[in-house]
């Protein structure tokens, strides 16, 4: 596992990097350090076969408080929102592959041009699933904000900077069972 945490860190990196190109970004050698000092939280999920999957979920609803997440899983169980029409999409399973989802910190980093994933985990009444997911973040006390290039009088900033000390404050004190979700926490109102 040790070996699986360097390897998928070191994808992240690059992802990151890439996604930062995408958008002309000055500042990537300076988020590439602190991502690289930053934190990456792993967890191992097991989903075992539920009688009636229909009335249950694995996870509720929620988005990732990362810059991005890669996610391992042996069978299908992931479903994204579509945020267009609110419908549920199951993310085809392709064995053997990553996949990988922009967290809240890079939606905040992109002023939005980039789009946290909501997603759930569902069950099955056949097979166990396991999945491991691996988050990756700036430092606990580290503040993610809007890279200034990408603010204009047409593009206004839309998110406040935040910590992931923030999130695990926001987590005690919120349910995400309920749908609230930190992300819009961040978002600045104009009205």
């Amino acid at each position: 596992m040790g070996r699986y945490c360097e390897e998928v860190k070191k994808l992240s990196t690059e992802l990151m990097m890439a996604l930062m190109e995408s958008l002309e970004l000055d500042e990537c050698k300076t988020v590439r350090k602190k991502i690289e000092n930053g934190m990456q939280v792993m967890a191992v999920n097991c989903y075992p076969p539920c009688p009636e999957p229909e009335i249950a979920l694995g996870l509720p609803p929620h988005s990732d408080y990362s810059c991005l997440t890669i996610l391992y899983q042996n069978h299908p169980g992931l479903e994204i929102m579509d945020l267009e029409d609110g419908t549920w999409k199951v993310v085809p399973h392709i064995p053997g592959a990553l996949q990988v989802h922009v967290g809240d910190h890079f939606e905040v980093l992109s002023n939005g041009f980039y789009k946290s994933v909501v997603h759930r985990a569902t069950l099955n009444k056949d097979k166990t699933r396991i999945s491991i997911t691996a988050l990756f973040s700036l430092g606990l006390d580290d503040k993610m904000e809007t890279a200034q290039e990408l603010v204009d009088d047409e593009h206004p900033k839309m998110y406040r900077e935040s910590s992931f000390r923030d999130f695990l404050n926001f987590l005690a004190s919120n349910d995400i069972a309920e749908g609230n979700n930190f992300i819009d926490m961040l978002k600045i109102n104009y009205n």
